[in-house]
């Protein structure tokens, strides 16, 4: 198992996550994201249009894999989602977010627009175990 150190640092950088789901019909939904981790969370903004929206509201089991796709490093997380659809309410876990991967945020009143506009809604995802239950490769 790497260092907690060495696992905090290689989540806090900005690199996608790809989230996997379950769709009705049994096979997988995968999707690369931006995310933040807040040392008990990670964090996904979605909108209530996407098909992993409708995959966790039927199914809050979930598989994470934070990818290096230049040295074959990663991090699989197995958890659950709960979709957060207060969007006031989210607005310093959607900033995070942003500012993680290097985007400009606009004051407060004009991203909880945006993101409303957007039917943006954010997915609060625990894992199942500590960090030093999860797979990590690459991290020693």
């Amino acid at each position: 198992m790497s260092s907690p150190s060495r696992l905090e640092a290689f989540i806090s950088e900005p690199r996608n996550v790809i989230v996997a789901g379950i769709r009705k019909d049994g096979r997988p939904h995968l999707s690369p994201n931006w995310f933040f981790w807040d040392g008990e969370k990670f964090y996904v903004s979605t909108t209530s249009k996407r098909v992993k929206y409708n995959v966790f509201r039927r199914d809050p089991r979930v598989e994470l894999v934070v990818d290096d796709a230049t040295g074959h490093r990663y991090v699989h997380v197995s958890g659950t989602v709960e979709i957060r659809e207060d969007v006031r309410a989210e607005l310093p876990r959607f900033r995070a977010i942003r500012e993680k991967h290097g985007r400009t945020v606009p004051p407060d009143e004009e991203l909880a627009a945006e993101l409303i506009a957007d039917n943006r809604v954010l997915l609060a995802i625990t894992p199942s175990g500590a960090p030093q239950t999860w797979t990590a490769v690459g991290l020693d």
